[in-house]
């Protein structure tokens, strides 16, 4: 009988699939997900739901909705950026920072070569000789696909995340402390006009990063995996425990069996099935709590990455939103622990028989129960 996989590999990992990412796409939430596996689960979710116009993060359940709606369902996953700072953990080899821009619009899948710091975009080797040429852009900034091997700065460059969720593209400029939530020049108009403590990020940046603490929160966020991590290893325990508790009720019925071998024959395959189903039912339980805590490790340990790639790279700015975005997780995350992942109930198997079985051989009604 095969125990429940725990492994917790080096690395960010999908908290779908479980695995190495192929392809981060990130929510507007920050968690990401393989682009295959985003694209299953919303593909799932509409079906689910008729269509729904927006996503569903599959570890909080915040909605996101696609930059562009008329685009097909089977197409939204790449509607979501790829999360670059996520990309950068990930082995040369297995590095696809993005796709042209300019030509995945056409509907043409070209893998970039570089991306404009400026325009925020991904261009092939001839979309990027055409913006080199023009008047307005020749003098933007690019970074080459080597130069983001090299120099994680410039993946910090690139990531996304720091622009307005509501109004794609729009720079963050203020901070509503009356929500606490960022806002664009757009946001304050429509929504946050009237509130009494609205802050210009650009002026008030640096008294608002002495109260960010992102320390305080990536050990706190180590102080999850650990426990997330010993929750696992102890689950495995327990699962492992219950093939020797199986084996000794069959062991204890054989010794029965050779003193009334053949009233025993019923019991000892009543026991073997009811064994069975009794180990099966709670292997499969505790693969799911298996699975499920594995899942929210790896949401907190790509959220870990995250964070201190962008206390180590990232503009004060970025730390700032960022901090700001993973407080609320955080706080999700130590729910989900104290609700879910506090204790495990331990788990004993045996058979039990009455006392009428060694006195009685003959009384075959009463022998015992599992």
């Amino acid at each position: 009988m095969a125990a429940a996989k725990t492994e917790t590999e080096d690395g960010p990992c999908c908290p779908i699939c479980l695995e190495q990412f192929s392809i981060p796409r990130q929510l507007p939430c920050t968690h990401s997900f393989c682009e295959k596996c985003l694209q299953s689960h919303i593909t799932t979710e509409s079906a689910k739901h008729d269509k729904l116009g927006y996503v569903k993060c599959p570890v909080c359940r915040n909605s996101a909705s696609p930059s562009i709606k008329d685009k097909p369902i089977s197409e939204w996953a790449t509607l979501f950026p790829v999360n670059t700072v996520l990309q950068s953990f990930l082995p040369s080899k297995s590095k696809v920072y993005r796709l042209c821009d300019a030509c995945e619009t056409e509907g043409d899948a070209v893998p970039a070569e570089g991306f404009c710091v400026f325009c925020k975009e991904a261009m092939c080797v001839d979309c990027l000789k055409v913006h080199r040429r023009q008047k307005i852009s020749k003098d933007h900034t690019i970074i080459s696909v080597d130069e983001l091997e090299c120099n994680p700065e410039n993946v910090m460059k690139l990531a996304e995340g720091f622009t307005c969720v509501e109004h794609h593209g729009e720079d963050i400029k203020y901070y509503c402390k009356d929500h606490n939530i960022p806002c664009c020049a757009t946001c304050f108009f429509d929504g946050h006009k009237m509130c009494a403590k609205v802050i210009d990020l650009k002026k008030e940046l640096p008294s608002l990063l002495s109260e960010c603490k992102p320390d305080e929160i990536i050990d706190d966020m180590n102080k999850i995996e650990i426990h997330l991590k010993k929750f696992m290893e102890t689950n495995e325990v327990c699962i492992n425990k219950l093939e020797p508790h199986i084996n000794s009720m069959t062991n204890q019925i054989t010794e029965v069996r050779k003193k009334i071998n053949s009233l025993l024959d019923e019991l000892e395959k009543s026991v073997k099935t009811e064994g069975i189903r009794i180990y099966k039912e709670i292997f499969l339980k505790q693969q799911e709590g298996t699975h499920q805590c594995l899942s929210l490790f790896h949401s907190v340990r790509n959220s870990h990455y995250l964070l201190e790639a962008v206390q180590k790279h990232g503009s004060d700015l970025q730390m700032f939103l960022m901090v700001e975005k993973m407080k609320s997780q955080l706080h999700s995350y130590c729910n989900l622990v104290a609700n879910k992942y506090e204790k495990i109930d331990t788990i004993q198997v045996e058979v039990q028989f009455s006392s009428t079985i060694q006195s009685i051989l003959s009384d075959s009604l009463n022998w015992g129960k599992l």
